[in-house]
């Protein structure tokens, strides 16, 4: 299996700004220059939308059998829902506010990381303690049964809900009450980025578990690598329109037609709504009286033309 890295990790334990943080990660070249600014481990709250969002039921099914007097296996059936959703980062709110764009790397690459996904799934039993975690891999290339295929850099988080919480979740999906999904992640062990006054920031770098991402340490050091999330917040949201009944049209009608003369005209217009004439009907007087208006004023222009002349 080959990794796509480009450059080395170095732990940094004597920073420059040692009074603001006491460790930090540099990316670093062959020959030892150090690339980009110290990273150090980013708590606040980042956000998510779902671009795709998909209700999964599994069924396995395992005969008890025995194959060739060999391999036995018993028998077992496994039923597992999860709801899968594809996301980019951001929020709905920041599409349009560069400043609060995130990009994602994996450590030791440029590559900027465009495959995130939650999967929510529910506990065995509603005593089950509620909780999430984050996974990741860098891109590789690998032989399959004598194929190369290659994994994109990715990351991966796993919402683990009481199966009450789910089964409402999962109805919000089927009736098609789920308009708009964003997940949010706080305090996520194996996010970086600069040391910041800020609780927003443009660039993150990630620390993944595995041991792609070589880091030479003292005896007894850990690091952060991605694993816990220690905040979660997942928002569904219904987006709706608000249904424009005939009388409102006509009334929004009356007063695009009216506006030099809005005050005077709103009793009367009170006054007709009132007597309960049709809202067509009423349309229709309003467009003639426009109508006459717009031929007296041409009657007007005619009559002082031909005073001129003489």
């Amino acid at each position: 299996m080959e990794f796509h890295l480009n450059r080395q990790l170095r732990f940094h334990l004597a920073p420059e700004h040692k009074s603001l943080y006491r460790w930090a990660i540099n990316e670093i070249y062959e020959q030892g220059q150090v690339v980009g600014h110290d990273q150090i481990p980013w708590g606040w709250n980042l956000y998510f939308t779902a671009r795709e969002l998909l209700l999964a039921d599994q069924l396995g099914v395992i005969s008890a059998t025995e194959f060739e007097g060999r391999v036995q296996q018993p028998a077992e059936i496994t039923q597992q829902r999860t709801i899968r959703a594809k996301l980019r980062p951001g929020a709905p709110r920041d599409d349009d506010n560069w400043q609060r764009q995130t990009t994602y790397r994996m450590f030791g690459t440029d590559r900027v990381i465009s495959d995130f996904q939650l999967d929510v799934r529910p506990l065995k039993s509603e005593d089950d303690v509620e909780h999430c975690r984050a996974w990741g891999t860098v891109s590789y290339t690998s032989e399959n049964d004598f194929r190369q295929e290659t994994q994109e850099d990715c990351v991966q988080f796993y919402l683990m809900v009481k199966p009450t919480t789910f089964e409402h979740y999962a109805q919000r999906i089927t009736s098609s009450n789920a308009h708009e999904v964003i997940f949010g992640a706080g305090l996520v062990t194996g996010f970086y980025s600069e040391w910041s006054p800020s609780i927003s920031t443009r660039s993150v770098k990630v620390l993944t578990s595995g041991d792609e991402q070589k880091l030479e340490l003292s005896e007894g050091l850990t690091v952060p690598r991605l694993g816990s999330v220690g905040e979660a917040r997942l928002y569904i949201n219904s987006v709706t329109t608000p249904q424009i009944t005939s009388q409102q049209r006509a009334r929004d009608m009356v007063l695009e037609d009216e506006k030099p003369a809005l005050i005077t005209a709103r009793p009367a217009v009170a006054e007709t709504f009132a007597s309960g004439i049709d809202p067509d009907t009423l349309k229709l007087l309003l467009s003639l009286k426009s109508s006459a208006r717009w031929i007296i004023g041409l009657l007007v222009a005619l009559l002082a033309a031909t005073l001129l002349k003489r």
